[in-house]
């Protein structure tokens, strides 16, 4: 069970990797919709503004709050984040406050013997209006998502990812509920949910960047393709060893080798893309967000290596 201030950190965290990137879900939804559903696109705007102003407020209660492994981790923000949202607001037209970014490469990492006196009640807001948020921008997606389904609306972004973006919205909800509980990943069968998901999550990735890449990108298309069956294989391989946990040492640490394969592939795609050397369909930013939730990923994977 998290104390006070474990439930403090976590949340603040959780909170400033996920806020960004379901604020990020709504321009790539946005981005994609023709000039018809214009009343669509500027609701999404919208939530993107929402879901900023709750970033600032993280931010500003972040700031010697949270562990140094999470700042220097890259998955809150990277090298490439601001310039890849002000070539994906030159590119969309859709506003994105830089500032926060700005802010966030500058926050410091956890004081010890900080006081956290005021905070539990200002997290606890915090996490209450994120869920509601979040659940809130769920139903507006899944709508989208039908109508797409039923042919009544049409996207450039695939069905799946859609799906794929409320999965990930459905898991912060998930995140958050346990925090409000206390409860900590500190069992096996915690750790293999978490590992499931990543995998799940990863697979996907490589997936969308295989379908997104010009058809003349056949080096990266296969390179891609590669990873999407590699993170198959892995992801079949971690749920049938969730029934034995002596399996666990073994899976992370074959998840870890992968994870960082495909961080690299990813790095060098958004380095690729923000330098226009590469084909696709990929906005700068959906790059820097993929990778990012790569290097989440590999920063769990560490600390569950050390906890098996």
């Amino acid at each position: 069970m998290l104390s006070d201030k474990e439930y403090i950190r976590h949340s603040l965290e959780t909170n400033l990797f996920y806020l960004r990137i379901v604020k990020e879900h709504a321009i790539f939804a946005a981005a994609s919709l023709p000039p018809r559903d214009r009343a669509v696109t500027n609701k999404l705007v919208a939530m993107k503004n929402s879901f900023e102003e709750l970033l600032s407020e993280s931010i500003e209660l972040a700031d010697r709050a949270v562990n140094y492994e999470v700042l220097a981790s890259d998955e809150l923000v990277t090298d490439f984040t601001l310039a890849a949202e002000m070539k994906t607001q030159f590119l969309t037209g859709i506003p994105i406050d830089t500032e926060l970014t700005r802010r966030e490469l500058e926050l410091r990492g956890e004081k010890p013997g900080r006081k956290m006196d005021g905070l539990y009640e200002e997290v606890e807001a915090l996490n209450r209006e994120a869920m509601v948020m979040t659940k809130s921008a769920i139903a507006f997606k899944t709508k989208l998502l039908k109508s797409i389904l039923e042919c009544k609306a049409f996207s450039y972004t695939y069905p799946a990812m859609l799906e794929h973006v409320i999965e990930e919205s459905r898991y912060y909800v998930t995140m958050l509920e346990k925090l409000e509980k206390r409860d900590a990943i500190d069992s096996v069968k915690e750790i293999f949910k978490e590992e499931i998901n990543w995998n799940h999550i990863m697979e996907e990735h490589s997936k969308f960047i295989r379908g997104y890449l010009d058809s003349e990108e056949e080096k990266l298309f296969n390179k891609a393709n590669s990873f999407a069956k590699e993170f198959d294989r892995l992801l079949e391989k971690t749920k049938q060893a969730a029934d034995n946990p002596n399996m666990l040492p073994e899976v992370t640490k074959e998840s870890l080798k992968h994870v960082i394969g495909l961080r690299n592939f990813k790095v060098q795609g958004t380095e690729g893309i923000l330098a226009c050397k590469i084909k696709s369909l990929i906005l700068p930013l959906l790059s820097d967000h993929v990778l990012r939730e790569a290097n989440h990923y590999l920063r769990l994977l560490k600390t569950f290596e050390k906890m098996v």
